[in-house]
């Protein structure tokens, strides 16, 4: 079943011909799938969780994208000096909170992060938005707790950090501090695999650094970061896009005979990697 939807085509095509190079500091539980979901996408990537280069990795990069998995004080420092970079740049930065409510050294290394950073978007499921927002709950590590937050709450987080929240699970919702836009699509496949969700946040970088990336389209103009209102609209597209190329995995999953999480994992990178041809 071949992918058409108008929506992911427009963000399959930036992200090829501006061919964005995204520096990941991400989880090294899911590392090799968010670099092959990113090379998959078109764009390319770079992985550099040292303070030594941290910062220079990312003035080569054109997005950067922090992931807290697995934290540590060395990847704090280096996510600060990556982070600072990429907002001296204009560059689009973009944090996955993961386990945010786990531990109190999580709380405050994003605490830290979200004061001394601006971020262009956070992505992370309502549990991890809860956290941020200072609400205790009984965590269940990484995964969702069942925490269900009123769209006006969220706004505020946006608007306190002057962002857009991309919240994942069940419905997604694309909150900024003007708007609200939700989204029904995806599959509970996703839940049931280690790094749907870093996939989805490096997919993010992508898609948001081949709209700011000058483009290569006589026309076209490229997305700013001041643009929030327009970013809102591409972090919603992207999410819609990646929830139904998830969705379309499971189908053509169930066409084949062919079961089970790991198929469901390789199928979904395949889908992406031929969604812009």
């Amino acid at each position: 079943m071949p992918f058409s939807s108008v929506k992911g085509t427009a963000i399959f095509r930036k992200i090829h011909n501006t061919q964005p190079l995204i520096h990941l500091i991400t989880n090294p539980v899911t590392m090799n799938d968010v670099v092959n979901l990113v090379l998959a996408s078109g764009a390319a990537a770079i992985c550099a969780d040292s303070p030594l280069e941290a910062a220079e990795i990312s003035e080569l990069a054109d997005a950067t994208v922090l992931n807290i998995g697995m934290p540590s004080e060395s990847k704090l420092e280096a996510m600060l000096a990556a982070g600072k970079k990429a907002n001296a740049l204009g560059h689009p930065l973009i944090l996955d909170p993961v386990g945010a409510g786990a531990s109190e050294f999580r709380r405050r290394i994003l605490q830290t992060l979200l004061e001394n950073l601006h971020l262009t978007c956070i992505r992370g499921n309502q549990s991890e938005m809860a956290a941020l927002l200072g609400m205790s709950y009984p965590s269940r590590g990484v995964e969702e707790a069942g925490i269900c937050l009123e769209p006006a709450l969220l706004q505020k987080l946006a608007e306190r950090y002057d962002t857009v929240l991309a919240v994942t699970g069940d419905t997604d919702i694309t909150v900024s501090k003007d708007q609200v836009l939700v989204s029904h699509t995806g599959t509970p496949l996703q839940k049931r695999i280690t790094g749907s969700g870093c996939m989805l946040s490096a997919f993010l970088g992508a898609a948001l650094a081949g709209s700011m990336t000058p483009p290569a389209i006589p026309g076209e103009r490229a997305l700013r970061l001041t643009d929030t209102a327009e970013i809102a609209s591409l972090v919603h597209k992207t999410v819609e896009v990646y929830s139904s190329l998830a969705s379309q995995a499971e189908a053509e999953m169930e066409a084949s005979s062919r079961h089970g999480t790991m198929e469901f994992r390789s199928r979904l990178i395949d889908i992406v990697s031929t969604a812009g041809l």
